[in-house]
């Protein structure tokens, strides 16, 4: 506020495009010899002028700077007549002008629209409104309580708890005989401890070596196409 107070520079700059509010807007001069179109603006309504929407086209981009490197952007546009009452105002304007006495606007204030020549009604147009870019219109979830997800309590059996707690007591048992126990752990065989082996010194000469460093031969069990690989 103090910045606008003190006024904008003596000098003004005029752009040809600018980006404001996610949206890319171009001056209708410059979309002569281009097929996009992006000179379309819709400035909404207030009270004071009966919620009444206002279309135009974008003649003029200024710049004012003000101290503190401050900018503010106006759009001088050319405004079509509104229709009236009876007819909806989003869906088609006349093409004829109007309303020259109050070109400028604030690019704050600007939403892109683009407009669509009606074959079956001559000097009228359709408006086509537009999406800020990078904008998604997600859908409002209603806000449920939150409910905190615990895992209840287990007891665990303590290692000195008797183990015949875990018995079911919904079926009927089945008994067996307790000598084959008895005799199945007889014949259980000790495993020899890796220290008894004995080795024999004799054996550690393998008889495919000789003294020349030559290797003998070793014949293989397998014959087929792996033997025509190796040389």
């Amino acid at each position: 506020m103090f910045a606008l107070a003190q006024g904008p520079d003596s000098q003004a700059h005029t752009l040809h495009r600018c980006h404001i509010n996610n949206w890319l807007f171009r001056t209708a001069d410059i979309e002569k010899s281009l097929v996009t179109q992006n000179s379309g603006v819709l400035v909404k309504g207030d009270g004071t002028s009966g919620n009444m929407n206002w279309y135009g086209v974008i003649k003029r981009m200024i710049s004012l700077e003000f101290p503190g490197q401050k900018e503010v952007i106006l759009f001088q546009c050319d405004w079509f007549d509104v229709p009236a009452a009876t007819t909806k105002a989003e869906d088609t304007i006349r093409i004829n002008l109007g309303y020259k006495d109050e070109p400028y606007i604030s690019a704050a204030q600007a939403e892109l629209v683009f407009y669509v020549n009606l074959v079956n009604k001559p000097g009228w147009s359709s408006v086509i409104a537009l999406k800020p870019r990078d904008l998604f219109a997600m859908s409002e979830l209603e806000l449920e309580d939150s409910i905190d997800v615990g895992v209840e309590g287990i007891n665990l059996l303590g290692g000195q708890q008797d183990l015949t707690n875990w018995t079911r007591s919904d079926k009927e048992g089945t008994t067996g005989d307790v000598s084959v126990i008895t005799q199945v752990q007889a014949q259980v065989v000790d495993e020899p401890d890796d220290a008894v082996f004995d080795v024999d010194d004799e054996d550690d000469v393998d008889d495919t070596y000789i003294d020349d460093g030559v290797v003998a031969p070793v014949a293989s069990a397998v014959q087929g196409q792996d033997n025509d690989f190796f040389i």
